[in-house]
Order: structure tokens, then C-alpha cells, then sequence
């Protein structure tokens, strides 16, 4: 068999051929494997407080310091550390980094392709060589659509990272709204538990005065009743208040029973036109913005179905020699033939799906325009009922605060007092709920506007 090959000269279009390979080898510009195992454990503490640091100083992230967690944080500090350890929206931005890769490989040239093929006669005469051909073609279909395709991928990494902006703003004002409503929480805490111990000691000197006959059992009843609701007023608050802080917590990243202290929110009492709002909502809101850079790219695809309508056709030279060893070499073109497909049905489902995305950015107008609205009509009502509770509940206060020394002294009736306090501190928990409401509102329309309340005044 090696005698034959020898003979036949087989062995030099192998090395030629090999050479060939061996030349084109650089060009390839091939990848290496590297591993990358997961994560079998959640970072340190030490590690968290190091990134809550970053978050909060992330202007200069050389100089921050350790985070001093019982120090108050804002809002606005929370949201920004949430931003940072949040672990979905750590997952959603490898997402830019995919976008970014498919930008890259849109714009790459297809590679050409060479094929090699041999004939090797059985029977050896006299006058009869092996036989070889050597082909090198290019698709030149996708040089066609190549512009679309660029056009596709950065208008979807646009997409992609106005979706991903978008989310962490979800998630700071999320945050936002949590800190808000942990903090008037807490403040109604603090106030029904000084009504409880109120009420319990009310109660124990009805229980000894109904000892000493002093006291009917009705009114001792009735101080019973009132410290029991007392008590389940204050243990609700309480489970909410833990409810909330988990929640912070989960948000941000943090271990469950982590507390944080915090400060207190700053709210705007004048509050834009809904028009103004929605018209900084249109230039501003991020997943406005992601939803028309995904529009370009559905455009950009039924433009690239029209040009695939087109016939494709590849392009190549070849060189070739027979047994009886004529050599031959020519150019070779391929062409599609568009009879029957003519790719309808990729330019079908191309325009419906712009169609789809076309109705979908329209709904989100309509919404983002009604969400505005109520908010700014229920932001105003709230403040209609604040400022005449503002005013009156310091008054009852103070009056409560009177007639209590005042019936320590037995000048005034202790059930004069009980309803003077009961009606003192249903006010005092009705205005603090009424402001959590509306901090948690105005969190609300920052979110729904896409921009925080300083600059309303400043955007155009």
C-alpha cells in the first residue's frame, strides 16, 4: 500500500493540503476554555458592609469606610445599597454583557469555507492518477442582511440596558417605599405602646379601687376592654413592623434579622401638575425608553425578512484533476431559487410581532398617564386631610397631657380623661398613618414619573 501511494505522488497532495490547513490555522483566532465553578456559599458580613460602603460612596470607592449600620440611613442611602447586593438585579446585569456579545457577533463576516476531496483509483495503470479536488466558496447572503443584523443587536443591547437601569430604579424606590413605611411604622409603634402602658396602669388602679369599693365593675370592665385593644393594637404594629424590616432585608441582600435605623423621609408638599408629570414620564421613564429601542429592533427585523425574501447565492473557485490527470479550475456560484417560501413566513411573524410591540408600548402610555393621574389626585386628597390634623392633634395632646395631671389630683373624672386620651390617641395614630400614606405615595409617583421629586422642576 505505501508502494502505491509512493508511486502515485498521493502523499505530496497531502502535504500540500496539510500546509494549507496549517496556514489557515492563525486566522481562526481560536477561543480557550476557562472554568468558572459556582459559588457554593453566601459572602461574609464583613464583605456586605464593604459594598453597602461602596454603594453609599460610590463617587470615590478607594476612601469608603465600613458602613456603620446603627447609624440612620435615608431612603435614598437604602435604595442605593440595594441597587448594589440585590441579587436579581445582579443576575439581570450579566444580561449587558449577553447584549454586548451578540453586538460583536452580528458584525462578524462569515468565514469561508474550503473543501478537499480525493479519488483513489483500485486499479493502478498505467497512465492513471489519483484524483483531487479543491474548492474555496463565501456565502455572501448575510453581507445583505449584516447592516440589519448590527442594527437588531445594538438596538437590543439599548434595550436591554434601559430594562436592567429600569429595574434597579424598581428597586430602589421599592426600597425607598419600605424604609418610608418602616419608619411611621415604628413611630405608631412607639405611640401605641405608651397607650398600652397607659391603659394597663389605668386598669390596675380600677382593679384596686373595685377592691376597695371605689369602683363600679362597669368602669373596671370597660378599662379592661380598652387595655386588651391597646394590646392588640400594639402587638399588630409590632408584626408589621418585623413583616417590613424582613422585607428591606430580602430586598437589599441583607441577613433577615438585620435592624436598621433609620431617618426621617423628606416628603414634597407641592406637587406638580399630573400633565407636567406625564410629559417628564414620556422623556424620562426607563422602560418607556427600553420599550423603543426594542421597537428599533423588531423594525430593524422585518427589514431583514424583506431582504431574506431575495435569493442568497454563494461564490467560490475550484480546482480539480481527474484519473487521467486533466486539471481544471473555474469559478462556481450557487443561487437560491425564491418559488415557493420566498421567506413569507419569517416577514409574517416579523410584522405581527412589531404589531404586538406597537400595542404593548401604547398600553404602557395609557397606564403610565393613569397611574400619574391617581396619584397626583390621591396625593392631594391626602394632603387635605393631614393639614387639619397637623394643626389639631398637637392641641389635643397638650389637653390630654393636662387632664392627666389633672386627674391625678381627682379634679377631673378618670372617665373624662379616658376619652379625652382614647380620642387623643386615635388622632395621633390616624395623622402618622395618614403621613406614611402619603410619604409612600409620593415614592410612588417618583417611581411612576421615572425621576425623584428634585429634579421635576429642573427636567424639561
Amino acid at each position: 500500500m505505501y508502494s502505491i501511494f509512493e508511486r502515485s505522488g498521493w502523499w505530496r497532495l497531502v502535504v500540500f493540503h496539510g500546509r494549507i490547513a496549517f496556514l489557515l490555522l492563525p486566522l481562526t483566532g481560536c477561543a480557550s476554555y476557562h472554568a468558572q465553578p459556582l459559588r457554593d456559599h453566601l459572602p461574609a458580613m464583613a464583605k456586605v458592609e464593604r459594598e453597602m460602603a461602596a454603594a453609599l460612596r460610590h463617587d470615590h470607592p478607594a476612601s469608603a469606610q465600613p458602613v456603620n449600620l446603627h447609624a440612620p440611613l435615608s431612603g435614598e442611602d437604602l435604595g442605593e445599597v440595594a441597587v448594589l447586593l440585590n441579587p436579581d438585579l445582579r443576575a439581570m446585569r450579566a444580561q449587558i454583557g449577553v447584549a454586548q456579545a451578540q453586538v460583536f457577533a452580528a458584525g462578524l463576516l462569515p468565514d469561508p469555507q474550503l473543501s478537499l476531496s480525493a479519488d483513489l483509483p483500485s486499479n493502478v495503470a498505467a497512465g492513471y492518477t489519483n484524483a483531487y479536488s479543491m474548492g474555496l466558496s463565501w456565502s455572501l447572503a448575510s453581507l445583505f442582511t449584516r447592516s440589519a443584523n448590527l442594527h437588531i443587536a445594538r438596538a437590543q443591547e439599548q434595550s436591554v440596558q434601559y430594562q436592567v437601569a429600569w429595574q434597579e430604579w424598581m428597586v430602589a424606590n421599592q426600597t425607598r417605599i419600605l424604609a418610608r413605611q418602616l419608619y411611621y411604622l415604628q413611630k405608631q409603634e412607639t405611640v401605641s405602646q405608651t397607650a398600652a402602658t397607659t391603659t394597663d396602669q389605668l386598669y390596675r388602679i380600677s382593679v384596686q379601687n373595685l377592691r376597695l369599693g371605689d369602683a363600679t365593675i362597669t368602669t373596671t370592665s370597660l378599662r379592661q376592654i380598652a387595655w386588651l385593644d391597646s394590646q392588640d393594637r400594639m402587638l399588630a404594629l409590632r408584626r408589621q413592623v418585623t413583616a417590613v424590616r424582613q422585607n428591606i432585608n430580602k430586598v437589599m441582600g441583607l441577613p433577615p434579622n438585620m435592624r436598621l435605623s433609620l431617618r426621617a423621609p423628606q416628603t414634597q408638599l407641592d406637587i406638580p401638575d399630573a400633565a407636567r408629570l406625564v410629559t417628564l414620564a414620556d422623556a424620562h421613564r426607563l422602560d418607556l425608553l427600553a420599550l423603543r429601542a426594542g421597537y428599533q429592533a423588531q423594525e430593524a427585523r422585518v427589514r431583514r425578512a424583506i431582504l431574506g425574501q431575495y435569493p442568497g447565492f454563494t461564490i467560490g473557485i475550484s480546482k480539480a484533476a481527474d484519473t487521467s490527470n486533466i486539471q481544471t479550475i473555474g469559478p462556481s456560484v450557487s443561487l437560491d431559487i425564491p418559488l415557493w417560501n420566498r421567506n413569507r413566513g419569517v416577514i409574517a411573524e416579523s410584522e405581527a410581532t412589531r404589531a404586538q410591540l406597537h400595542a404593548a408600548y401604547t398600553v404602557r402610555l395609557f397606564q403610565t398617564r393613569a397611574d400619574i393621574t391617581a396619584l397626583v389626585a390621591d396625593l392631594r386628597r391626602l394632603r387635605q386631610e393631614i393639614t387639619p390634623l397637623e394643626q389639631q392633634v398637637p392641641q389635643l395632646q397638650s389637653a390630654e397631657q393636662r387632664l392627666r395631671g389633672a386627674a391625678a389630683e381627682h379634679n377631673v373624672t378618670l372617665i373624662d380623661y379616658e376619652a379625652v386620651r382614647s380620642q387623643a390617641l386615635a388622632k395621633s395614630l390616624q395623622l402618622l398613618a395618614l403621613k406614611q400614606a402619603y410619604a409612600e405615595q409620593q415614592a410612588a409617583l417618583e417611581m411612576a414619573v421615572g425621576l425623584p421629586w428634585q429634579q421635576w422642576r429642573k427636567q424639561r
